[in-house]
């Protein structure tokens, strides 16, 4: 249910595309510094927009830190690249590396992977400190997909409900350390953007879990055409992004939430069919 907070690269301007990739690379910078090479493996975009969506709502000197920038070595490609990191960066490694985690487990469930059983032990020793760190939000994580899973098993066929589910995780990720006049926002924004990533996963899956014999809560509305819903849900994100004081780094977020959110939509079942005829 991950990797839908992407950048639409074409629309971006030169100095927007460097400014994200800085935040990127500062977010696996910052992986590192916490949880080694382990840590970067699990970067995930969904965490660069959320670490770009705070350290923009939350001028630096309200933490008494600057903004940090600089170059580093990538672990994949051996150049140098610029880097950006903020005091939200600590905050979105812990929930990159807790939300990986579960994403492992996941995908051993369904796939039965070597790889994400392999990389889910090696994340698993970090769960500790995190939650110590940060209970209130591992909690919900926690329980929320412990719901969800409950779902799974009992076949709900009402998308409303485990798309709510997903959303109530997203809200309280989004609402870091200190809650304030911004939480409630915050909160509304990332419970719409669950219900909205969780239904166009459900959509994307569609056809694919049909034909595996997984579970989709589509699998009753197979003729339905969800896009003016999922139009809705991101609406209802946006409207709650909007009433944010946004000025640094807002056309990037912008971009992501309006165009970027869209570049993994499946447009219907025909698509759908296609896809899996030619592979």
């Amino acid at each position: 249910m991950f990797g839908y907070l992407t950048v639409d690269s074409k629309s971006l301007s030169s100095q927007d595309k460097k400014r994200y990739q800085a935040f990127y690379c500062g977010l696996c910078r910052q992986l590192g510094l916490q949880f080694g090479y382990a840590g970067q493996m699990s970067l995930a975009n969904d965490l660069v927009f959320l670490s770009i969506l705070l350290s923009s709502l939350y001028e630096q000197p309200l933490y008494g830190q600057e903004e940090e920038s600089g170059t580093m070595r990538c672990v994949l490609y051996p150049v140098r690249h610029s880097y950006v990191i903020t005091p939200a960066a600590a905050y979105a490694a812990d929930l990159n590396v807790v939300l990986a985690y579960y994403k492992c487990l996941d995908d051993i469930k369904d796939n039965r992977s070597a790889a994400a059983k392999k990389n889910a032990a090696l994340l698993e020793k970090f769960l500790p400190q995190i939650k110590s760190r940060r209970p209130r939000q591992a909690e919900v994580i926690e329980k929320s997909l412990e719901q969800l899973n409950f779902m799974e098993k009992e076949n709900v066929l009402n998308p409303d409900i485990p798309a709510n589910c997903f959303g109530c995780l997203m809200a309280e990720i989004f609402v870091m350390d200190k809650e304030d006049s911004f939480s409630p926002a915050l909160r509304r924004m990332g419970a719409a953007l669950g219900r909205f990533i969780y239904l166009m996963d459900a959509c994307n899956d569609l056809h694919s879990d049909l034909k595996k014999g997984r579970y989709n809560p589509l699998a009753a509305r197979m003729d339905t055409d969800f896009k003016p819903v999922l139009m809705m849900m991101i609406g209802e994100c946006t409207n709650e992004f909007e009433k944010l004081p946004l000025k640094r780094d807002a056309g990037i977020l912008r971009n992501i939430l309006y165009s970027g959110v869209w570049m993994k939509y499946k447009r219907g079942k025909k698509d759908s069919y296609k896809g899996d005829n030619k592979a």
